[in-house]
């Protein structure tokens, strides 16, 4: 395949998974319209959390600091890999299956490092996960 033609594809998992993030939660629990709707916004939530942290990597330059560069397509696609993992945990290996090769492919097409992609990672995906244990824990009844 041709750089272009791969470079559309990575162009285009974040908006796909991002559509499918906020889509997904009303058809899976059409019957918990609450359910629905607090995943939709802890989905968005999250990521507004990722552009905060990359206005602050702009601003104070904790990546560039150490030789990095903030992987905003990898925040995204990690923030967005949590959500839908939370949605329906027992496929998660297919939502991470998805960011490993996204990842390889940025890393293919040489758009990060390794070390880019890994330290984003570490940094978003912890409070994401909390977030979703979170709603998980909120949603039960009594």
């Amino acid at each position: 395949m041709s750089w272009e033609t791969l470079d559309a594809i990575a162009d285009s998992v974040n908006p796909i998974l991002g559509v499918i993030a906020l889509v997904w939660p009303w058809i899976f629990w059409r019957s918990f319209w609450r359910r629905a709707a607090l995943s939709v916004f802890t989905t968005l939530v999250s990521v507004a959390f990722v552009y905060v942290i990359a206005w602050l990597d702009a601003r104070y330059g904790w990546w560039p600091s150490m030789g990095l560069d903030f992987s905003t397509h990898t925040a995204v696609a990690v923030t967005l890999v949590v959500s839908l993992c939370a949605i329906k945990p027992s496929i998660w290996f297919a939502w991470v299956g998805v960011l490993c090769a996204y990842v390889a492919l940025m890393l293919y097409q040489g758009y990060h490092t390794a070390a880019d992609i890994f330290t984003t990672a570490a940094v978003i995906a912890p409070p994401l996960c909390l977030d979703h244990w979170w709603l998980r824990r909120a949603d039960r009844p009594g």
